[in-house]
């Protein structure tokens, strides 16, 4: 008995190290973030070069850039080692608590493999196969079931399931496979893919995250399904001539307003009318009473809001690796979005109100 107290003591210690460990090493890493006066600097930046320089030399992301020459560097080649930090830094902070991080590993390696299907589709679907460049490090091409060189290859729709054979992604992508000349149905696929990322969160959290952290984590990944099915229902009313059927297919399973609710939405005919309840609903009231100009933010808003709550006072190491990961992402897309403001030569002003933060 005393060996049992001993034995349960001592894991019981383990697993506080490991969570303390990741609440600060997380903490640090985000207080090398990129700060408002940081964002002000490379706003200012002149060209590419610039940025590239600035970021491989005052901040985090020299880790990345040591290697390259900022004054011939692509901006796809840029971009592409930003998204790099974004693993780096995870790995990092999965050694700190494998059991938390391995099972997010399988989360974000699917969604980052749902990204490069979706991109591989678009260049088929434009007609521009073999324009796919992949660059990501080694531990993903380890990890991943996707076959990533005959992805890289593809130039049809036959080909992608090809490299998809040994994934889950398969029998998604087969359902869709389109006749002759038909078109692709990108918009379809897309929904398909994310209906079953968002399962195998849920269900990962529901196994491997227990008690209030599991149902916080739960309620956040479901709000934000609702934001971003909301805000996806404004713009296929504002952009496309759509049926009602169409576009209920086109909405993401899982949250909690219910197909009766967004129904609702989707067949109110004015959309002065439609943005007006939207923001009479719980959710609408704290979200889309802000930002109605840019509408797509709405999601990304709540996810940074949330996640900024969390790393800076929540004691769930899940809540904390899970809340770093996003903040970093967007860091990262607000990078990319002063990359892409430089290009096209848009007014510093101009591209900070894009920024979130």
């Amino acid at each position: 008995m005393r060996k049992q107290l001993l034995a349960s003591f001592g894991n019981d210690m383990k697993m506080s190290y490991a969570s303390n460990a990741v609440l600060s090493k997380a903490r640090s890493m985000y207080g090398k973030r990129i700060l408002d006066k940081n964002y002000d600097e490379l706003v200012s930046c002149r060209n590419i070069p610039d940025v590239a320089s600035y970021l491989k030399k005052k901040t985090t992301y020299g880790s990345v850039l040591n290697d390259i020459n900022e004054n011939s560097v692509h901006r796809v080649d840029l971009e592409d080692r930003l998204r790099l930090k974004l693993f780096t830094d995870f790995e990092v902070l999965a050694r700190y608590d494998a059991s938390v991080g391995e099972h997010f590993w399988e989360y974000l390696i699917s969604r980052t493999e749902i990204e490069q299907l979706m991109h591989t589709l678009m260049l088929i679907s434009a007609s521009r196969p073999g324009e796919y460049i992949f660059s990501l490090p080694n531990f993903f091409r380890d990890r991943t079931k996707i076959d990533l060189r005959a992805l890289s290859c593809a130039i049809n729709y036959n080909d992608l399931l090809g490299s998809v054979k040994k994934s889950p992604y398969y029998g998604i992508l087969l359902k869709f496979k389109p006749n002759g000349d038909e078109q692709i149905n990108i918009t379809g696929i897309e929904t398909s893919l994310h209906n079953y990322l968002y399962r195998l969160i849920f269900g990962i959290i529901k196994k491997y995250v227990k008690g209030g952290a599991g149902k916080k984590l739960k309620e956040f990944f479901e709000l934000y399904i609702d934001l971003s099915n909301l805000v996806r229902i404004v713009r296929m009313k504002k952009f496309y001539k759509l049926s009602s059927d169409y576009m209920m297919k086109s909405l993401v399973e899982g949250g909690n307003l219910g197909k009766e609710k967004l129904k609702a939405f989707v067949e109110i005919t004015d959309n002065k009318q439609m943005m007006s309840d939207m923001k009479k609903t719980s959710m609408g009231k704290k979200w889309f009473s802000r930002n109605l100009d840019v509408v797509d933010k709405v999601p990304r808003n709540m996810r940074f809001n949330w996640c900024r709550h969390n790393i800076r006072f929540s004691l769930s190491p899940p809540l904390v690796l899970i809340s770093y990961v996003f903040l970093k992402e967007t860091e990262i897309l607000n990078i990319i979005t002063i990359i892409e403001g430089i290009k096209y030569r848009l007014p510093p002003e101009e591209i900070k109100k894009m920024l979130i933060k």
